[in-house]
């Protein structure tokens, strides 16, 4: 069994026409499945919010956080050196998926039985206890469906995710809310999320058998030889997830729960938006696994076009978002959550930041420079943790979302720098203009109208694709960019 990391062939060769249109067909079903779940949770956090009230939504935003803090080494990177492994030799799948799968039980469960004991001798609630098992449960769950889903990723085979995600979101929102509405309380919420979890476990489970029915062959001693190989990227991971994460908990500790409730709502809709890196992100890095610089076509040709589609996809959200804070969070919320106004307004860059790194991130590991990774998350995660003790306690909520935009920037500024250095320039014009102007004409068109919601995003959307199609016919002669060259894969060439 070969648990090492496989080099990446200089003379391979990509359809690069077809290996396109998987990627769009691939990005589109891991959209359709991060659009349509986190729709459906939103539409849960916003009665939870409104039946439960703000300090004890406080007690479930704290919970989620504080679970994927305790638990991150349990997704300590294994996922994605399954995909770049499995998609460069896929006879490597049951070597692979049986040991991912137990260590991950193995290291996360204890870690969540430790911490839910520091809660308890710190003097937490039974209530805040109770809620952490629950959602520290569903998570080590959801962790064994990614491994599932890194299966799917590794052969291009995307279809099954939003009948998974989809399926299980539909489940817990639906009971989660019919609870709500007949007084349940948080830990009942906390426990139907938990079944929600089951659920698609056993939902992801039956497609892989369908697709591959792979051996499940568990092995501990060479449980080391893949966390060797996977600790750097899970290193990265920790440390991301400490710098997503990190605020929340440290804004508990400075200030009340309702004071985290207003955070929480604001950082939700954050969070609602990364679906668009996950998608694009999932969709090519099977592909840049099996190229490298010296291939035909390069890598750099398909990172340069999943940053254009990327980028395109969230900037004018970004923008949206830092325009119509206001309007957003009246609308979802009630004016108990005044607060979280300026909060998303501080947030709205981390929205166009955070899919730039992130597709960057998974270009590093699919070229095995992962430690890059590694060490750019440490230092920023440390970097954030020493910003929000100046920043919480001079503006608490808002301070906390300020300090995560800047480091979103310097993770940005690193990560790309090493890219360049690997993969070879990149043309930024063809990546950034038709989306930079286009959505600064979406941001005037907003702002005109800011006090009408709906109208002001109709605006906005209108003028966003016009100036778009403009700028791509008349200073690169296409009509959609990057979506067009991925489907004819030729242009940029």
């Amino acid at each position: 069994m070969a648990l090492e990391p496989e080099e990446v062939a200089p003379d391979v060769t990509v359809d690069e026409a077809g290996t396109g249109r998987r990627i769009l067909v691939n990005a589109g079903y891991r959209t359709l499945a991060d659009v349509g779940s986190k729709i459906i949770s939103i539409a849960l956090y916003v009665v939870m919010a409104r039946r439960l009230g703000d300090a004890k939504f406080g007690v479930f935003s704290f919970g989620i956080s504080f679970v994927a803090l305790v638990t991150t080494l349990g997704d300590f990177g294994q996922d994605r050196i399954l995909t770049r492994e499995v998609s460069r030799r896929p006879s490597l799948l049951s070597d692979y998926l049986g040991n991912t799968l137990v260590l991950k039980i193995t290291v996360a469960t204890p870690a969540l039985l430790i911490a839910t004991g520091i809660l308890a001798l710190s003097g937490s609630s039974g209530e805040t206890q109770a809620v952490v098992l629950l959602l520290g449960a569903a998570v080590i769950l959801e962790f064994l469906m990614s491994t599932v889903f890194a299966v799917f990723q590794a052969f291009e085979r995307m279809g099954p995710v939003p009948v998974v995600l989809i399926t299980q979101r539909s489940v817990t929102a639906a009971a989660g809310v019919a609870a709500l509405l007949k007084g349940a309380d948080v830990v009942a919420v906390a426990a139907i999320y938990l079944a929600g979890a089951v659920l698609a476990l056993l939902l992801s489970v039956g497609f892989l058998v369908r697709l591959q029915r792979p051996t499940f062959r568990v092995d501990p001693k060479r449980w080391w030889p893949l966390m060797r190989v996977a600790v750097p990227v899970g290193l990265a991971g920790v440390f991301s997830s400490v710098l997503s994460r990190v605020d929340m908990a440290m804004l508990q500790a400075y200030d009340s729960d309702a004071t985290v409730g207003n955070y929480g709502a604001a950082y939700r809709l954050l969070e609602t938006t990364m679906f668009l890196s996950w998608s694009v992100g999932a969709a090519v890095y099977p592909v840049f696994s099996r190229l490298s610089r010296d291939t035909q076509p390069p890598v750099g040709i398909f990172y340069e076009r999943a940053l254009q589609l990327v980028i395109s996809l969230t900037l004018p959200v970004a923008v949206g978002a830092a325009v119509l804070a206001q309007p957003l969070i009246q609308l979802l919320y009630t004016e108990e959550y005044a607060r979280a106004e300026d909060a998303l307004l501080f947030l709205s860059p981390s929205i166009a930041l955070f899919p730039i790194a992130y597709v960057t991130g998974y270009l590093l590991v699919s070229q095995d420079r992962q430690i890059v990774s590694t060490w750019t998350y440490g230092i920023v995660a440390l970097e954030n943790i020493i910003l929000n003790l100046f920043l919480i306690p001079l503006w608490s909520l808002d301070g906390a979302a300020l300090g995560t935009s800047v480091s979103y920037v310097i993770v940005l500024a690193i990560t790309i720098t090493f890219a360049l250095r690997t993969i070879g320039a990149v043309n930024w014009t063809r990546v950034l203009l038709s989306t930079g102007l286009a959505s600064a004409g979406a941001g005037f068109a907003m702002l005109a109208m800011r006090d009408s919601f709906f109208p002001a995003v109709v605006a906005g959307t209108v003028t966003y694709l016009t100036a778009y199609v403009v700028v791509e016919r008349a200073v690169f002669g296409t009509r959609l960019g990057s979506v067009v060259d991925l489907v004819r894969g030729s242009a940029g060439r």
